[in-house]
Parts: C-alpha cells; sequence; structure tokens
C-alpha cells in the first residue's frame, strides 16, 4: 500500500488535545487548502467559523452528548453552507472541503473531532449564523494528547459494500486485470 493510502486509513477522529496553542496562520492554511476541494463550478460554497472563544466553545459542547471535546479544544470550527451559491450541489461541495481540512489538518499533526450539528438551531443562535446558511458541522481542532487511544477502527470489506453495475448485484471477488 502506498503512503497516501497509509495516511488515509490511519486518521482518526481526536477528542482529547494538549493544551498548545494552534497558530491562526496555520488555520488560514488548511483553509486555503479545504478551498482547492472538489466542488461544482468551483463555487465554494462554504466559510469557516474560527472559535477560540472559551466562553462560546463552552456553550457549543453542551448541545449534545458528541460535543463535549469542543470545549478542550484549542480551536473548534463550525462550517457552514451557503445554499444559495450551489443550490443543487452544495451539500457536497461543503463536505468535501470539510473532509480536505480535517485531512490537511491530520497531515501537519492536528487532530479533528467531527461533531455532528448539522443545522443545530442552538449553536446557530450562538455562532450568530443567519437563517439562510446551513451549519453542517462543528470541528474540534488541536494537537493530539499523546495519552489519548482513539478506538481501534474496524470497516466493512470492499464487497460488503459494492454491487457491479446495478443494483443488488454483488461480487463474489474482484478480477484482477
Amino acid at each position: 500500500m502506498n503512503d497516501i493510502l497509509e495516511f488515509l486509513i490511519k486518521r482518526r477522529s481526536v477528542r482529547s488535545f494538549q493544551q498548545k496553542p494552534v497558530d491562526l496562520e496555520l488555520i488560514k492554511q488548511l483553509i486555503y487548502v479545504a478551498n482547492h476541494a472538489p466542488n461544482s463550478m468551483n463555487n465554494e460554497p462554504w466559510k469557516f467559523i474560527i472559535i477560540i472563544d472559551e466562553e462560546i466553545k463552552k456553550k457549543l459542547s453542551t448541545l449534545h452528548k458528541g460535543a463535549s471535546h469542543i470545549a478542550l479544544a484549542p480551536i473548534g470550527v463550525a462550517v457552514v453552507a451557503e445554499p444559495e451559491i450551489s443550490p443543487e450541489t452544495w451539500m457536497v461541495d461543503v463536505v468535501n472541503a470539510t473532509m480536505y481540512f480535517v485531512l490537511a489538518a491530520h497531515s501537519v499533526g492536528l487532530g479533528v473531532g467531527w461533531i455532528a450539528a448539522y443545522e443545530n438551531k442552538k449553536a446557530k443562535e450562538i455562532l450568530g449564523i443567519p437563517d439562510n446558511k446551513v451549519l453542517v458541522t462543528l470541528l474540534s481542532v488541536g494537537y493530539p494528547d499523546p495519552n489519548y487511544k482513539p478506538r481501534e477502527k474496524s470497516v466493512k470489506n470492499p464487497e460488503s459494500v459494492m454491487f457491479l453495475n446495478k443494483w443488488g448485484n454483488t461480487l463474489i471477488r474482484i478480477k484482477e486485470n
């Protein structure tokens, strides 16, 4: 397996961080990378809200049980879609940009925890996100705690999630050329 594939497989969500500051210039670089994500007509229908205020992170951390780690992260990030810019593709476009951000962060030694915050009204209120914008996700970002051990990840084998040509046509094995 090549280095890039290995890099992708080894990335894990991080929910425990060192209390070491993260340079905002580095975050700007990660967003620059995110802006290169595939998106329809290069419309880039997203905005990133960088959250460094401790009170805001605390408020966001209480929104549901899976959000607690944002309070402990040096930086929180809200990823917001602008559906009016790309009405038919904004969701895929924004998730592509988010993954580019996450992978770029991993490449520079940062950990990221993805928080399922899709259209959380309280989070939108806390962050001042207008009604016509869509909160897609929250991310906690920081240098991973060296003692944090992410859960082992098990994934389905490729054949269990593949069909050949049409839905329902299962593969017994992939033939090599």
